[in-house]
């Protein structure tokens, strides 16, 4: 179910896709005020305006996936006038993303780690190898770095595949991944997808977090077709604007909004 709304934010939104261009940046709610951020984008000023929309003031939690621009720059617009707490980043990642925390130490993610706040939980899968990693490292080596996570609320569960590629995707369908309602598509639906993983989940929305005009190519055609044939339906930012996935009395649906 779709639903344009007509002021926003929508009432009862869970997880939102915010709409900062070619990169990833997510909303998790944690209660009035608060949401637990997933990702910055590439431009502060694109990451502050959703979560200024959204009525965001506290981040309890911060996780930055993978030490790459498109997943970090973004990062000074989250800390612009809001009480930020933890910061955690990729086990496998040296540290790149330090250079926009000055003061700050952040803490790693690790397998199993679980994270409660409010209606929120968080459970960490991945990065599941460990290799360090440097932002100068090949692009798939440092994507594959990212930080898996599942997101469960009362009403909804979402799996959060920052940009890992068909390899990380290998290693997640061996060791189990989980079944969640939402996929947020891996590597903003790029053509490096393995065709098991993305029917392991089982979902019923997808949603790639993609630039308009980008030089990618991303979302691959060939990816759409994939979650389309397993009767996925496809949501993306560079079209559809934010993407905010609610809970209403008819059960789960998404609003989009373009600021």
């Amino acid at each position: 179910m779709r639903i344009f709304a007509p002021s926003w934010p929508p009432r009862g939104w869970l997880f939102v896709t915010c709409d900062v261009g070619q990169g990833d940046g997510l909303a998790l709610f944690a209660g009035r005020g608060q949401a637990v951020v997933v990702d910055t984008g590439p431009d502060p000023r694109l990451m502050d305006g959703c979560l200024r929309d959204l009525g965001i003031d506290t981040v309890p939690l911060l996780f930055l996936t993978h030490p790459h621009a498109d997943h970090i720059d973004g990062l000074p617009g989250v800390l612009r006038g809001r009480a930020v707490g933890t910061i955690v980043i990729s086990p496998d990642s040296d540290g790149e993303e330090r250079r926009l925390l000055p003061g700050r130490t952040p803490r790693t993610a690790g397998v199993g780690d679980v994270w409660s706040i409010g209606p929120l939980t968080l459970a960490v899968l991945g990065p599941l190898s460990t290799v360090r990693v440097t932002a100068r490292d090949s692009g798939t080596t440092v994507n594959n770095a990212s930080i898996v996570m599942l997101a469960r609320w009362p009403d909804l569960s979402v799996l959060l595949c920052g940009d890992v590629e068909i390899e990380a995707q290998h290693e997640l369908v061996a060791a189990g991944v989980p079944q969640a309602q939402v996929l947020k598509i891996p590597h903003h639906g790029s053509a490096h997808q393995d065709p098991a993983f993305l029917a392991a989940v089982h979902a019923r929305i997808a949603i790639a977090s993609v630039g308009a005009d980008n030089d990618y190519g991303h979302p691959a055609p060939s990816t759409i077709a994939e979650l389309a044939h397993l009767g996925e339906r496809v949501y993306r930012t560079d079209r559809d604007g934010d993407v905010a996935v609610i809970h209403s009395r008819g059960g789960l649906a998404v609003v989009t909004h373009r600021p």
